[in-house]
């Protein structure tokens, strides 16, 4: 439901007092998505997996490595998978681009073209 103009008013009034107030919290507020946050916890999971994975060849060497390493990659994959899904969820074309697939994509740029 859209707002009314009395509404937007008031949103606009209390958003310039907060820059005024806190410019430098009214900033990072700004810049800061959800879909970014996700996409940021996407990569530290990849970036868990691998080392993981790296650290279960270190098996050899002992067992508390190899153990390590699998705790560590399970732990990445179930993060990242559960971020995948959160981004999926997301409002917005890179949410609807992951819960519509690729074929949806690709058939709403060819559209826009």
């Amino acid at each position: 439901m859209p707002l009314s103009d009395r509404e937007q008013q008031i949103l606009a009034d209390i958003e310039a007092r907060l820059r005024a107030e806190d410019p430098k919290f009214a900033r990072a507020v700004q810049t800061t998505t959800v879909s970014a946050h996700l996409r940021r916890r996407i990569k530290l999971s990849a970036a868990a997996f691998v080392v993981g994975f790296l650290s279960l060849l270190l098996l050899v060497l002992h067992i508390g490595f190899g153990m390590a390493g699998f705790a560590l990659m399970l732990a990445g994959a179930v993060s990242g998978i559960n971020a995948l899904k959160r981004l999926g969820q997301a409002e917005g074309p890179l949410g609807d681009q992951i819960r519509g697939g690729f074929e949806r994509y690709r058939s709403d740029r060819d559209r826009e073209e």
